[in-house]
């Protein structure tokens, strides 16, 4: 037997970060009724400051006026959330239950989302209604993420990158073209801002943040 010590290298990936991209046939048939839920309260309320630079954005009780469709997104973004999420050393008494805040943004040539977080959440999503260009694919407009290990962006030398799981360069900075009917989900500290985008139309997307609430066994809510 030798006593020379095994030649090996091992490269373990730590610290992923989730972000689900949901498309399915029950979404994409929200989009017409959620659009004209969302362009009705447009011209009745004028909108509130957010993240938004230029562009409208509702008040956070969509839920109360959006109607049923508003309602089956609710169920889709908790069951989603489910999916990903592990529930360890729950007492028996408690189960997991969701309050749920909604809002609808609506933006023109231009207009952007500034990089923020949702404090006080544990899972954001996103539902695209529309992207501004009509039938033809979107060209920007995309929604950026920031890597979450903050120095990254400040390394030394900024075209030298650490190797992904893929053995591709990890970027501080990651981008996702949407379409219409596309549901990303992701956790709520996670940074995230909107790019300007160029269409002749109206991008129109909802927001959602699920904040984690326990109810007991034999009674409450799953969601509001």
């Amino acid at each position: 037997m030798s006593d020379q010590p095994e030649k090996r290298l091992d490269t373990d990936q730590l610290f992923a970060t989730p972000v689900m991209r949901v498309r399915h046939p029950a979404l994409s048939a929200l989009v017409s009724p959620l659009e004209q839920a969302i362009l009705q309260k447009r011209l009745e309320h004028g909108g509130v400051q957010r993240s938004n630079q230029g562009g409208w954005h509702s008040d956070t009780d969509m839920t109360s006026w959006a109607g049923p469709a508003a309602t089956q997104l609710c169920e889709i973004a908790v069951d989603m959330a489910h999916r990903q999420l592990s529930f360890e050393d729950v007492p028996k008494h408690l189960r997991p239950g969701w309050q749920i805040d909604m809002w609808a943004n609506a933006s023109e040539a231009g207009h952007s989302n500034a990089q923020h977080c949702h404090p006080g959440a544990f899972v954001s999503c996103v539902f695209y209604v529309s992207s501004g260009f009509g039938d033809a694919a979107p060209t920007d407009g995309e929604i950026l993420f920031e890597d979450p290990r903050y120095p990254l962006a400040y390394q030394q030398f900024p075209s030298v990158f650490w190797k992904d799981a893929a053995g591709q360069p990890v970027q501080s900075q990651t981008s996702l073209q949407p379409q219409v009917g596309d549901f990303i989900l992701f956790p709520s500290w996670l940074r995230h801002s909107v790019r300007p985008h160029s269409g002749a139309g109206t991008r129109i997307s909802i927001a959602m943040n699920l904040i984690l609430e326990w109810h007991p066994v034999d009674g409450g809510q799953t969601h509001a």
